[in-house]
């Protein structure tokens, strides 16, 4: 895995996948980067709190290590990728139809 992703990386992001947002936090949910969106802190928080928690069920299950998380709604689609061991990227479009781009994308980030 490459160093941790800077803020042209996560505008980057935005510009080749049609991205609203973007964050880089840790599991603890805080914030590292962001592509400074409002209440970026309190959505790497409740996106540490995903990350945990879906951690935590797949050690349960014995499924192995967690590397992707997606949230589909109605409007919308949040994607968290795990970037390393320590940190994880998230990233959030209106378009969910964008989910095989927005993960290509987010890979070429993690593995440049």
């Amino acid at each position: 895995m490459s160093s941790r992703p800077t803020k042209q990386d996560l505008r980057n992001m935005i510009t080749d996948a049609g991205l609203e947002n973007v964050l880089l936090f840790d599991i603890d949910g805080d914030l590292i980067e962001s592509s400074d969106f409002e209440y970026d802190g309190n959505y790497a928080a409740m996106s540490g709190m995903i990350a945990t928690m879906c951690k935590e069920i797949i050690m349960d299950l014995e499924y192995g290590e967690m590397d992707k998380i997606t949230i589909h709604a109605d409007h919308g689609l949040v994607v968290v990728n795990k970037f390393s061991k320590d940190y994880y990227l998230a990233s959030f479009s209106k378009d969910g139809s964008k989910l095989g781009l927005i993960m290509k994308t987010m890979d070429s980030i993690i593995n440049k």
